[in-house]
């Protein structure tokens, strides 16, 4: 075993038979040959098994500063394929002065990175934004962040239940934005609609639980049939148990 030991040490310093010698991706637009090898430390760039190994922590590395999925592969000796799919988000949100993307798992990344280019974002972009009011518990930690890509606490199948709900009544296309808020100590959620004009129009309050907006959004269209033509000035409470009640805004 010694002697195979030393002959092995002896190979590799004067052939290099353990160095990595390849490490790409089909996707080099996103991922180039610098960022694949700046992963890798200088003993395993001398030693591929030590990559090799360590393959997990170089894909969560990978999945932290990049909006993907990303894969290692052994593909030869001492040679490596790295892929990766985009990520798809699944709606906009804007919190903390800035615009995000959130998937179906609750990663949550800039807007603004540049490598949403590659990203399947035509989804997320056909939604009207999600405002997170600060009155909420903050959907991100960034104190302890790491990298671009962020694991939120958002309950996120509950939020496109909103949106799917949204659809169901037909409002999808009148929908400005929809505003996660609080109300008297509760979380609700406020759909604020195009006016005839194009600005801001009426404002309609659901129960936070989507469970409970089908019936009363029915309600709200047989008062209201077309949501741009009602006075922007007013707003349409549908949390009350048993009733609507329709106001005037306080400026």
């Amino acid at each position: 075993m010694v002697f195979c030991v030393g002959a092995l040490m002896a190979a590799e310093s004067r052939y290099a038979i353990l160095r990595i010698y390849d490490i790409n991706s089909p996707q080099q637009q996103i991922l180039s040959k610098d960022i694949l090898w700046g992963t890798a430390s200088p003993f395993e760039e001398r030693c591929w098994p030590a990559y090799w190994i360590s393959k997990g922590r170089h894909r969560r590395l990978l999945e932290e500063y990049y909006p993907i999925k990303a894969d290692i592969a052994l593909r030869g000796w001492g040679k490596f394929r790295v892929s990766c799919s985009p990520l798809s988000p699944s709606f906009k949100m804007y919190w903390g002065g800035k615009y995000w993307y959130v998937d179906d798992e609750g990663r949550a990344w800039l807007a603004s990175l540049s490598e949403n280019r590659y990203i399947h974002q035509e989804k997320a972009d056909s939604l009207p934004v999600l405002s997170w009011s600060s009155d909420r518990q903050s959907p991100l930690d960034i104190n302890n962040k790491k990298g671009n890509i962020l694991i939120s606490n958002l309950q996120v199948k509950r939020i496109m239940s909103w949106y799917e709900n949204i659809e169901l009544l037909g409002w999808l296309g009148n929908v400005q934005y929809v505003h996660a808020g609080m109300k008297e100590g509760r979380p609700v959620v406020t759909l604020e609609f195009r006016g005839a004009n194009g600005g801001h129009g009426v404002s309609v309050i659901f129960d936070d639980d989507p469970e409970k907006w089908y019936e009363t959004g029915l309600a709200v269209k047989k008062i209201y049939p077309d949501m741009s033509v009602v006075d922007p000035n007013l707003f349409v409470d549908t949390t009350y148990e048993g009733k609507i009640l329709v106001k005037k805004k306080i400026k």
